[in-house]
């Protein structure tokens, strides 16, 4: 009985060392189990809100299964869509194997310039993801895609030149129907035979001057005469010259503003009075200039500042504008005509003592109304264009 009781013991330890030797196998004996990343790439972004136009999806980089690069999503939705609070419609890829967050259907706010992070995990090993920056661009209007990108005068093909010639503005106007190109010479440019290089986005460019119809433009160089020929009746430019990008049926139309750098210049630029006596009233006087430029100039322009050089700050006594020279000109100095600076200083109540001013103008253009003048409204685009004009006047107050 006894030998029967010890043989019982002995195989119940037994079995008992046996299962805890089975409990202790390391946990390496397991086969882990492989992810395989490239089965979670997206193959599309549909959104719940709205019908994307346009996609560019870029996929994550994988290297030795493992995210390297992030993706990159780019989704284009029409003009019109006011509500950028968008979400993901639904994914190509396994969810029993991989999970996205954020999660389809959950609305995330991709206003202009900000990307959402998508994640795409494992549910197997967590630490297995990918992800993809996603962002979201309105489409743009076909006729904000066309444009006049670049306009010049290269050397090259305008020997006179003495270097290529940028424009100085590329102008596209809100609510008008005609945008603008401006470029400036140096003075004494031949304006009558100018070939410019163009260069646009869109389906075609035309061209058309003075009265004609508008035309193909050609391939070969054109050259053309910017000289203006101003009418006073309708007050525009008989001769300008008109660009017209196409494409898609619609069409953005430019004026082509050619003039020079410095279009009026004074017989002087610097002019000293005769000695004035304190309380004598105001003194007038006037200065000789031309008008050197391609458009013509409109009378009373004013000067636009006045600055006191001296060292003590005595102040400003003078005024001044710009006026024709005979009354024949009417209400313009065209190019080639003489006008006058007309100045006057004004001595009652001036302090004793020398008077030191730079008084500067500063024309700009008037685009619907093809002239130079100083008047600013809501109606017409004005560019300011032109270098600043400085006159330099110089005066003594003496007392009786």
């Amino acid at each position: 009985m006894k030998n029967l009781f010890k043989i019982s013991l002995f195989l119940l330890v037994g079995l008992l060392i046996g299962c805890s030797s089975d409990d202790s196998k390391p946990s390496e004996d397991k086969v882990p189990i492989e992810v395989d990343l490239t089965t979670a790439r997206l193959n599309d972004f549909q959104l719940s809100e709205v019908t994307y136009t346009d996609i560019s999806l870029t996929q994550p980089e994988i290297v030795a299964g493992e995210e390297k690069t992030p993706g990159k999503i780019i989704i284009t939705v029409p003009t019109e869509t006011n509500q950028l609070s968008l979400s993901l419609a639904s994914v190509n890829f396994d969810e029993s194997k991989f999970e996205i967050s954020p999660s389809v259907g959950s609305a995330q706010s991709f206003e202009v310039g900000r990307a959402i992070i998508y994640t795409i995990t494992s549910k197997d090993d967590s630490e297995k993801s990918i992800s993809y920056l996603v962002s979201v661009v309105k489409e743009v209007p076909v006729e904000d895609q066309l444009k006049i990108t670049g306009f010049r005068f290269e050397k090259s093909k305008n020997s006179e030149l003495p270097s290529d010639i940028e424009a100085t503005k590329i102008v596209e106007y809100s609510g008008s129907n005609w945008n603008a190109i401006y470029i400036l010479v140096p003075n004494e440019t031949n304006l009558n035979d100018l070939v410019p290089t163009i260069e646009f986005e869109g389906e075609t460019l035309e061209y058309r001057q003075g009265s004609t119809d508008f035309m193909a433009y050609p391939e070969t160089d054109l050259a053309v005469d910017f000289t203006s020929d101003y009418d006073i009746i309708s007050f525009r430019d008989k001769n300008e010259f008109l660009l017209s990008v196409k494409g898609s049926g619609v069409q953005k139309n430019y004026r082509v503003i050619v003039d020079v750098q410095n279009p009026i210049k004074l017989q002087d630029n610097s002019v000293t009075t005769a000695d004035l006596i304190e309380g004598s009233g105001t003194q007038r006087d006037i200065l000789k200039w031309i008008n050197k430029g391609n458009h013509p100039i409109q009378r009373n322009l004013k000067a636009s500042e006045y600055v006191d050089n001296t060292s003590d700050k005595i102040g400003n006594i003078f005024n001044a504008f710009l006026e024709v020279s005979e009354a024949l000109q009417g209400a313009y100095i065209r190019p080639g005509e003489f006008g006058y600076v007309v100045f006057s200083v004004d001595t009652n109540g001036a302090t004793i003592g020398d008077y030191n001013v730079d008084i500067i103008f500063s024309p700009k253009y008037d685009l619907n109304r093809a002239r130079i003048n100083d008047i600013r409204d809501d109606l017409n685009p004005i560019e300011d264009i032109f270098a600043p004009i400085k006159l330099n006047i110089k005066s003594t107050i003496k007392s009786e």
